[in-house]
C-alpha cells in the first residue's frame, strides 16, 4: 500500500474504527493481517487484556486515509469499563465473529449490537460485519442465511475474511473506511453549502483556506493530524 498523501494534496484525514466481538474470534489477527500482511501470523496471540490501537493508510476511490484501528478485549469484565473510551469519537465499526463458533455470531445481536446502542451513537457509525476464518469452512456453524438476514436486520454489507491467509482482510477495512470517507466527505460539502447560503445573505463571510479534508466531533471538518497517537484523533 502506498504511502501517498490524499488526492487533494494535504495531510490524509485520520479516522478513528474499532473492532467488536467476543474474545477468540480473530479481531487482533485481523489487524496484525492488515498491519503487517508478510509477516507471518502468531498463532499464539493472546487474549487483549485493554485497549490497543494500530494506525494504517488505506486507499478509498476518493485518496488515501488513514484509519486508527482500535481493538479491546473480548471478554465482559474489560468492555464493560473500556467501552465508553473505546466508542469516543469513533466513526465506523467492524463486528467479528468466528464462522466455526455459533455463539459468537449470536452474541451480536445478544450483546454487542446492544452495546454499541448504548455507547455509540449507532445510526451515525459506518458498519461492516466480517465472518473470520473461513479458512476452515468444513468446521462452519454459522450459515449464511442467517447471516444475511442479521445485515438486514442491522443495515450493514458482509464480509468473509481469514486472518490466516489474509484473504479478504485489506478488502475489509477498506469497505469500512471508503464508507466512512464518503459520509465525512458529503457532510463537510454540505457544512460548506451551508456557509455559502450564510455568507451570501449576509454579504460574505471567512473563506475556507484549507483544501484538506479535515474532520470535527461530527465527522466533517476539523484538521486530522500525522500523528499515531490516541490524540491524533481526539480519541
Amino acid at each position: 500500500m502506498s504511502r501517498a498523501t490524499s488526492a487533494s494534496g494535504g495531510k490524509p484525514p485520520l479516522y478513528k474504527i474499532v473492532m467488536l466481538g467476543d474474545s477468540g474470534v480473530g479481531k487482533t489477527s485481523l489487524v496484525a493481517r492488515l498491519t503487517n500482511p508478510d509477516r507471518p501470523l502468531n498463532h499464539d496471540i493472546s487474549a487483549t487484556m485493554g485497549i490497543e490501537f494500530d494506525t494504517q493508510m488505506l486507499d478509498t476511490p476518493q485518496g488515501k486515509v488513514k484509519a486508527q484501528i482500535w481493538d479491546t478485549a473480548g471478554q465482559e469484565r474489560f468492555a464493560r469499563v473500556l467501552l465508553p473510551t473505546y466508542f469516543r469519537k469513533a466513526k465506523g465499526v467492524i463486528l467479528v465473529f468466528d464462522i466455526t463458533n455459533v455463539k459468537s455470531f449470536e452474541s451480536l445481536s445478544e450483546r454487542w449490537m446492544a452495546q454499541l446502542n448504548d455507547h455509540a451513537s449507532a445510526d451515525d457509525l459506518a458498519k461492516l460485519l466480517v465472518g473470520n476464518k473461513s479458512d476452515l469452512e468444513s468446521s462452519r456453524e454459522v450459515n449464511k442465511e442467517k447471516v444475511e438476514q442479521f445485515c438486514q436486520e442491522y443495515g450493514m454489507e458482509f464480509l468473509e475474511t481469514s486472518a490466516k491467509s489474509g484473504e479478504n482482510v485489506l478488502q475489509a477495512f477498506e469497505k469500512l473506511i471508503a464508507i466512512v470517507h464518503d459520509r465525512a466527505l458529503a457532510a463537510s460539502k454540505n457544512k460548506q453549502g451551508i456557509k455559502g447560503m450564510n455568507g451570501g445573505n449576509s454579504g460574505g463571510g471567512a473563506s475556507q483556506s484549507s483544501n484538506t479534508v479535515k474532520l470535527d466531533e461530527n465527522g466533517a471538518a476539523a484538521a486530522a493530524g500525522e500523528g499515531t497517537s490516541a490524540d491524533a484523533c481526539g480519541c
